[in-house]
């Protein structure tokens, strides 16, 4: 098959043309921008003949979607400029209205505003835990098989994989359980954009029975920020009201840049894919072993996350190493490594740093990251340390829809007299980005004890309108 950049050639084609820009963006090719951005700007086009319309495409935008699907293994594919949560909102939307949909706990935040947008009511699926780290890893073939079960109506099951820290759930089994009771299947699969190209990687959720997928391709790939796809196999799903959704919900002036970044990187793992993952397979397993040389520290291997219930795979880029063993946290960890060594990690916790290599990191980008740990093990080693885990907050007790707590009348009450009321705005900690309270919930004990942790840690929170915590806003209505 072809695999040009149909969006890509459009644009520079445009671009040689050197035409007076009497439309729109303002800018009109650059002007009045800073130096940096004057070239970049050359190509931030609109819709102009021969560049396509994103949402009635025929020309190149409608070329490059079959070439994403194709790539993809998908019936159709969508492209994302609004980001992967963009994605997620037209699944939700495509739904039927106030359907039924099982979430996992450790969904990302764009779960709730999706069931805000399409009045969704959520049954929440347990999350297996790591026993050391605290963090939410997968979620498990008999905890969906409960929940189907005992709900007369199930319209969707939407689950993520793989997590934050790079943990695959079995699809397979998941999907095919909730065919069963005639659920469709979703997956947030963010993180997994390059899974499709490579047998040594975790299996792409359409691969394993998933009926849509959404992959965040500027997580993982050389794609510009926001730059997502969404993929779906047509035969379970509602396609025109996903189409509809899609239309709504996407912007009408789509960053040019952002879908050629799309389209390149798609015609890059199709030419080049293969090579470069094996490469950085083979330098995820080298530095993984070195990682565990060093005292003090530990790096996670597949087999080890694969202890886990519903755990079945770990993608190899996602370097997650534990400084338990060190007298500082992975904060101070990760504070460190920016500070003295110019290195920036994607995360740190009380407990573990996590490291998102690329397809293009060099051999000797990953011995720098090596050395630096080293030398920060040998200044902070120490015996083991009291263990800090605080184990994510238990499954909620929902009283309301998103969409209804959304409506509903607030009043701010301070932290401490919230206890037995209605949440009504979000907290999470970010990264990951998963909410640990949600409008709607009620905010018990052991949900109060979190949110007191949240409170006295580094960690940074979105969704409280008041970021310290010191007051929450709740709902009017009482439980």
């Amino acid at each position: 098959m072809d695999t040009g950049a149909p969006i890509y050639d459009a644009m520079l084609s445009y671009a040689a043309e050197n035409n007076l820009r009497l439309h729109m963006p303002g800018h009109a090719g650059g002007r009045g921008l800073a130096e940096p951005f004057q070239t970049l700007a050359n190509l931030d086009l609109t819709e102009v003949p021969g560049l396509d319309d994103l949402h009635a495409p025929a020309e190149a935008i409608a070329r490059a979607r079959e070439l994403l699907a194709w790539a993809y293994g998908a019936d159709e594919s969508y492209f994302l400029v609004n980001g992967a949560s963009s994605g997620i909102h037209a699944l939700f939307m495509s739904l039927p209205e106030e359907s039924v949909v099982v979430v996992p706990r450790n969904a990302h935040r764009s779960f709730f505003s999706g069931m805000v947008l399409s009045g969704a009511r959520p049954f929440y699926l347990p999350v297996q835990i790591h026993p050391e780290l605290g963090t939410g890893m997968a979620v498990t073939r008999n905890d969906l098989a409960d929940i189907l079960a005992a709900q007369e109506r199930v319209d969707a099951v939407f689950v993520t994989s793989p997590s934050y820290y790079g943990t695959t759930c079995s699809i397979a089994e998941l999907a095919a359980l909730a065919h069963v009771y005639g659920s469709v299947f979703y997956v947030d699969e963010a993180h997994g954009g390059h899974f499709s190209f490579h047998p040594g990687y975790p299996r792409s959720a359409l691969q394993n029975g998933a009926d849509a997928a959404v992959n965040g391709l500027h997580k993982t790939l050389p794609v510009l920020n926001q730059g997502g796809a969404l993929h779906i196999k047509r035969e379970k799903l509602l396609v025109e009201q996903l189409a509809a959704a899609y239309s709504l919900l996407t912007t009408t002036s789509p960053s040019y840049p952002i879908l050629a970044s799309l389209d390149l990187a798609r015609q890059l793992m199709m030419e080049q894919g293969y090579d470069l993952l094996e490469k950085s397979l083979q330098l995820a397993a080298d530095y993984r072993k070195k990682i565990n040389t060093i005292a003090g520290l530990h790096c996670y291997t597949e087999e080890e996350m694969k202890t886990i219930a519903g755990v079945d795979g770990l993608d190899p880029l996602k370097i997650l190493i534990s400084v338990r063993n060190l007298t500082i946290s992975g904060y101070q960890t990760a504070a460190l490594l920016r500070e003295r060594y110019r290195i920036q990690v994607e995360a740190g916790d009380d407990n573990v740093i996590l490291a998102m290599m690329s397809l293009f990191h060099h051999q000797h980008e990953w011995e720098e990251f090596y050395q630096a740990m080293g030398q920060i093990a040998a200044l902070y080693r120490a015996g083991k340390q009291p263990d800090t885990t605080i184990k994510l907050p238990p499954v909620p007790r929902v009283h309301l829809s998103p969409r209804q707590a959304f409506y509903a009348g607030k009043r701010r009450m301070p932290l401490a007299q919230t206890v037995g009321l209605c949440a009504g705005e979000m907290v999470a900690a970010y990264p990951p980005g998963i909410p640990c309270l949600l409008p709607g919930e009620i905010i018990t004990e052991e949900i109060y004890d979190y949110l007191c942790y949240l409170k006295s840690s580094p960690v940074r929170l979105q969704g409280p309108s008041q970021p310290g915590l010191e007051t929450l806003l709740v709902i009017e209505q009482t439980p």
